[in-house]
């Protein structure tokens, strides 16, 4: 294969790296031997250093545990970007679990099937939005349902101003049947990991085995290619799918995000590498999120300022006050920041790298964002990228000397990329448009109990290896970067985020009053597309409640 793209690599993009062998929870062990002090999350001026976020994902572990979660046991994860989820992650991979991330503001029927089909027995949710679901829950009946406050990692004066403004307006839970509040569980699991270590944590070797407290000592739950995450997507047909994702999966690519951004190798330079901070905004239920964002920062000791809800304002002011070297976010994001008056207003000269995807980048952005941060003491590029939920995320980025406008960039050392003739295996040369294809070690396992799908979307090449034939369309050139044109799906890019039509025109084919339904996008100045519906009714006169129902439906 032609692997031009090499010669194109950064400086720091050696391809040399110790690649890791082992599950989530280990690389979060191995970044706490090496950064125990650092800060890993920061979130609303709260910080967790990496020593401290490791006891709380042992104590919730512990916690689970005693709830009856274990290997290949699955918890729904449905909350925004807060500590709880970070955690919840961690602690569930530790067990030997699977993580079901959903979008937390997913509708109740949705949220079900999602637990139906995923054979979940745990669901962890936001406090504010539990009560739309009780009624779910109550006929579903999942052994565990887990409340999470925002205020339980806010400063003592901010959780006191959160619960007495919008916190009194959210519905206290009855404790007595299947529901507990996350903070109630985690102190549950503090008291059983207290009496297994006492004192005695050996900070320096979490996998130490002293003969005299063999009980302390961790032992991995199930193997790193075993399933770990439970993803949803359009899949390369544009019609939903379960994507089943390892821990193997996650850490291949997590392990060369300090060469993407151009840092030394933490573990074996680690009196040179630099305290960074990432923002993580993208949601953690998505794979730019989960892995880019989350786990490929914390596996390598970087520090993730979590923010729950994009507001150009709010995020503006949370830029100003921890200046973070790293973003990673959609076209959305980097219009929001133009926009913010306390952005205007700073030097910006402490930003390291800024990447794009999830949406094509228009190229009048990357022109006036470029512009905007230089003018400000900046002088990066916005780095556009490639990748689908089916290899975790990132599959190709564009390097910082040698971006490529137009491009998505160059695949990573372990992936490799080409252009097949759409329907065919058979490679076309370059310059030629067809369909992407991605082979490397963050290929999915597979769709959740669909191998026809499966089959449809990996293809075993003359090469022997497993092949995604993405359902994207584009093409790449003489030197290796490539180029995304258009999607051969159907899917909804919203501020980066995948909508499927087929499930909002389902929803609304559901009510007995529609003939007919069609859900499409339109251009958005902000958020790039929306999603508008057009429907016939079979009943011309109806009133507005029967619209109003179909948009609470929706």
């Amino acid at each position: 294969m032609d692997r031009a793209w090499k010669n194109f690599y950064d400086e720091r993009m050696t391809g040399d790296i110790d690649l890791p062998d082992g599950t989530m929870y280990e690389m979060l062990l191995r970044a706490v031997k090496y950064f125990p002090n650092r800060s890993a999350v920061t979130f609303q001026g709260t910080h967790i250093t990496f020593k401290e976020l490791l006891y709380e994902v042992d104590c919730f572990a512990e916690g689970l545990a005693d709830c009856n979660v274990g290997t290949g046991t699955v918890v729904t994860v449905c909350l925004p970007n807060i500590p709880q989820a970070v955690i919840s992650v961690y602690a569930i991979n530790k067990l030997g679990a699977i993580a079901n991330m959903v979008h937390p503001k997913t509708p109740a029927a949705e949220l079900r099937n999602s637990m139906k089909l995923t054979g979940s027995e745990c669901l962890l949710i936001l406090d504010a939005f539990l009560p739309k679901c009780t009624g779910m829950l109550e006929e579903i009946q999942p052994g565990l349902v887990i409340a999470c406050k925002i205020s339980d990692y806010l400063s003592a004066p901010k959780a006191l101003g959160f619960n007495m403004t919008k916190g009194r307006k959210i519905p206290k839970i009855k404790t007595d049947s299947f529901y507990i509040y996350f903070s109630k569980l985690i102190r549950h699991g503090e008291l059983i990991f207290q009496g297994k270590y006492e004192d005695d944590y050996d900070w320096d070797d979490p996998f130490s085995d002293k003969p005299e407290k063999e009980k302390k000592t961790y032992i991995r739950p199930f193997e790193p290619d075993a399933p770990a995450v439970y993803l949803h997507s359009g899949g390369t047909t544009g019609s939903p799918k379960i994507i089943q994702l390892s821990s193997a999966n996650m850490n291949n690519l997590g392990a060369w995000s300090p060469q993407i951004v151009g840092a030394p190798d933490p573990f074996r330079e680690t009196d040179k590498f630099p305290e960074l901070t990432m923002v993580a905004i993208l949601p953690l239920f998505h794979g730019f999120g989960l892995c880019m964002c989350m786990h490929s920062m914390l596996m390598n000791g970087i520090n993730i300022l979590l923010v729950p809800v994009f507001k150009p304002e709010e995020l503006g002011r949370i830029i100003c006050k921890e200046k973070p070297q790293l973003i990673a976010a959609v076209p959305t994001l980097y219009e929001g920041m133009m926009k913010s008056k306390k952005i205007s207003r700073m030097k910006l000269d402490f930003l390291i790298a800024c990447f794009v995807g999830g949406d094509g980048l228009p190229m009048d952005l990357k022109n006036r964002f470029e512009a905007f941060v230089a003018e400000r003491g900046c002088h990066i590029s916005l780095r556009e990228g490639y990748g689908l939920t089916e290899t975790v995320t990132v599959c190709a980025v564009n390097p910082e000397k040698n971006c490529r406008a137009g491009s998505v960039g160059l695949p990573l050392p372990t992936i490799d990329m080409k252009i097949v003739k759409t329907g065919t295996n058979e490679e076309v040369p370059n310059g030629e448009k067809g369909e992407i294809c991605v082979a490397g070690p963050t290929v999915m396992l597979g769709y959740l109990n669909d191998p026809e799908a499966t089959d449809l979307a990996i293809h075993v090449h003359e090469d022997g290896r497993r092949w995604v034939h993405t359902g994207d369309f584009g093409y790449r050139d003489d030197d290796g970067f490539f180029y995304f044109e258009q999607r051969l799906k159907r899917i909804i890019k919203v501020s980066g985020v995948p909508v499927f039509p087929t499930q909002i025109e389902k929803v609304l084919l559901a009510n007995e009053a529609l003939e007919s339904a069609c859900a499409v996008a339109i251009p958005h100045p902000y958020r790039m597309h929306v999603v508008k519906a057009y429907i016939l009714l079979k009943d011309k006169s109806a009133d507005e409640s029967t619209k109003n129902k179909i948009k609470e439906e929706l």
